[in-house]
């Protein structure tokens, strides 16, 4: 995110869901945060994995008609808000028509002054199918880690994790197929998501263990391709 007079807010980046759900959708509050009015306008767009069968849309003052995920779109010149200094509005709402595929696609949309391009501020948001049930991670009562996603993994790989309430260390350590240790990380937070770097790794099967106050809790596979 690139903030400047525009800061997006109360946005749920990413957004699970059953593949055989009709749509899934998020929400934003916008604000101008300058001291002047801001006229907004609003691209998004697709970056990777929702299949061609896919459809999205998206809500900024108006609402767009579904479209297939190949097509790049752009509100016209006239569908703007214009927000007065420390405004915000919450119209924004991005949506996904999965069409009952198993993915993890996400889409980039971008607040612009139309007055001056050069003020933006650009979000991603991914819709996941593929791992459905990794938000129960967060609501676990213990320690927990996800499934990786996306599942295989050519860049990177990201876990969620959530730490039960009396931990002191903890950390995510990924091992090779013969068991030699690859990656150790620590945490630091009781809750998040780990972003591993698995672009230097070569192509595999791998499997990573979540240890906290140096016990053993979960193990689970990744896959990295190239």
């Amino acid at each position: 995110m690139n903030a400047q007079s525009l800061v997006i807010s109360d946005l749920e980046n990413i957004v699970y869901g059953e593949p055989s759900a009709s749509v899934l959708t998020t929400h934003a509050t916008v604000t101008n945060t300058s001291s002047a009015p801001v006229t907004v306008s609003v691209e998004g767009g697709h970056l990777s994995g929702a299949p061609v069968s896919a459809n999205y849309y998206f809500c900024w003052f108006v609402c767009y008609s579904a479209i297939p995920v190949a097509n790049h779109f752009q509100i016209p010149a006239n569908h703007v808000i214009t927000l007065a200094p420390g405004q915000d509005t919450s119209v924004f709402a991005a949506y996904y028509e999965p069409q009952g595929q198993v993915a993890i696609a996400e889409f980039e949309y971008c607040f612009t002054n139309a007055d001056d391009v050069q003020d933006q501020t650009c979000v991603t948001i991914t819709f996941d199918t593929q791992n459905v049930g990794v938000e129960e991670v967060f609501q676990a009562t213990g320690s927990a880690i996800s499934e990786s996603y996306p599942n295989p993994a050519n860049k990177e790989a990201k876990i969620n994790y959530s730490l039960n309430a009396n931990w002191e260390t903890a950390e995510v350590t990924l091992y090779n197929m013969l068991g030699a240790k690859v990656k150790k990380t620590a945490l630091k937070e009781k809750q998040g998501v780990l972003k591993m770097d698995v672009s230097t790794l070569p192509s595999g099967m791998y499997f990573y263990t979540l240890n906290v106050d140096g016990k053993s809790i979960s193990t689970k596979k990744m896959l990295v391709t190239k």
